[in-house]
């Protein structure tokens, strides 16, 4: 039997395009509820890996919320291009899941127009799906880090 944790791997987006015309609606919202969260997390995260940035930098920016002047001053000049770096890294993963949000998006709208399934130009592939797509789960964890384009199928 397969199941969201056996089948765990980074997709890129056309997959994903191709994977949600095949999942109840139950499905594409706990995905955008997922994609959304980790959003969310991310933009929480860029906000304070800017400020260490600032910091480093010398230069002036208002503290972000949850980050006092306290927590600034322990920060480390030798950190700077791990800042620079994640932050970058956060800005892809912010991109592909706004590119999810928009698949979403266009899926759930070809479904209330009563489309049977999005064109597939965007996917490069005239064939219809016909069998059920495996369980999917885009919960990032235990993944690998190192793959910005990572959603699990």
């Amino acid at each position: 039997m397969s199941d969201a944790s056996s089948m765990r791997r980074p997709v890129e987006i056309q997959e994903f395009k191709a994977v949600i015309k095949d999942l109840p609606e139950g499905q594409l919202a706990k995905i955008r509820s997922e994609l959304e969260n980790s959003m969310r997390h991310l933009d929480r995260s860029n906000l304070r890996l800017k400020k260490y940035i600032a910091k480093i930098e010398g230069k002036r920016e208002d503290t972000p919320d949850g980050v006092d002047q306290e927590e600034l001053d322990k920060v480390d000049a030798n950190d700077l291009q791990l800042f620079q770096d994640s932050f970058r890294e956060n800005e892809i993963v912010l991109r592909n899941h706004y590119e999810r949000l928009e698949a979403l998006d266009l899926e759930e709208s070809y479904r209330q127009r009563g489309a049977r399934s999005a064109p597939s130009a965007a996917s490069g592939s005239s064939q219809s799906h016909t069998s059920r797509a495996p369980a999917f789960d885009s919960d990032n964890t235990g993944g690998d880090t190192n793959a910005p384009n990572s959603v699990y199928l």
